[in-house]
């Protein structure tokens, strides 16, 4: 569930499973035939999928998609003999245990098979066994379309650009989420005016009137071009973003596994506050990557 980056998680997690317990584990992506998807985003692993030998369900639950996460609740059950026989209800396959990743006791999280694992799995420690293959798989064939090579090869062959990311939509009206307001980009913008001399800066967001709104009054004194007048889909965005050397971050994993994935980047700039207040998680951090 969830755009590129999130996708990118559980895929890795799905991963660390599979290698765990030595089992094959299907990837059910019934999610984006679903209206939980209001973002519409689209499937994105297809490719990496195949390459890793890695099944898709979409008829898995035998109920609207949308109902899955109540199957949550049942933690608070006290007889748990009967909850193997409440899953055969809801699923078509043989699921004794629902593993859901926030739960606040851990009474139910292990690791076994014949189970449905329900959540994000934000963790780069996931990903990095597997990081080669998903920049083989996804990253260099996006890259090699002709209208990114061209731009690529246009653009990028200089030392100094570097792109922005700003993400708004949705997160202007999540709790759990927010938009880093001007005050962030300022600070990130100034830091590389005064690292780069006369940069370049190429702005990624999902959010026009957003972005033109956050960089109004800093546009004045810099270069910016806005990727989307390239028209790319959210792949293509999401492995341009990869190539730059140096960048901003938003608070998303589309520009935290984007940059994670790089080849190139040599710094990425990220806020200290997160979401709602909270740091990044350590789980989550890697390296040539600052804080301001």
């Amino acid at each position: 569930m969830g755009g590129i980056g999130d996708q990118i998680f559980q895929f890795s997690f799905a991963n660390h499973l599979r290698n765990k317990i030595n089992t094959e584990v299907i990837l059910d992506i019934s999610y984006y035939r679903n209206v939980l998807n209001y973002n519409k985003f689209k499937y994105r692993l297809k490719n990496l999928s195949k390459s890793e030998n890695f099944r898709h369900g979409t008829h898995i639950f035998r109920f609207n998609y949308k109902y899955l996460s109540y199957l949550r609740i049942l933690e608070l059950f006290t007889v748990t003999k009967y909850i193997p026989i409440i899953y055969s209800l809801f699923f078509n396959f043989k699921i004794r245990n629902f593993i859901y990743e926030y739960w606040k006791t851990k009474k139910n999280y292990q690791i076994k098979d014949n189970s449905y694992y329900f959540g994000y799995w934000h963790k780069l420690k996931y990903v990095k066994p597997i990081k080669q293959s998903i920049q083989n798989n996804l990253l260099k064939p996006t890259l090699n379309k002709k209208k990114l090579k061209s731009f690529i090869k246009n653009k990028l062959n200089k030392k100094k650009v570097v792109s922005i990311h700003i993400r708004g939509g949705d997160f202007k009206i999540l709790k759990s989420h927010n938009v880093l307001d001007s005050n962030y980009y300022n600070k990130a913008i100034n830091f590389y005016l005064k690292k780069l001399k006369n940069p370049i800066f190429h702005i990624f967001t999902n959010d026009m009137p957003t972005a033109r709104k956050i960089l109004k009054d800093i546009s004045k004194k810099n270069n910016f071009i806005f990727i989307k007048d390239l028209k790319l889909n959210d792949i293509e965005e999401f492995s341009l973003f990869s190539e730059y050397k140096y960048a901003i971050m938003a608070n998303s994993t589309f520009s935290l596994m984007s940059s994670y994935l790089s080849y190139k980047r040599l710094l990425s700039i990220a806020p200290k506050v997160w979401l709602k207040g909270k740091k990044l998680d350590k789980e989550k951090k890697f390296k040539n990557l600052i804080f301001i």
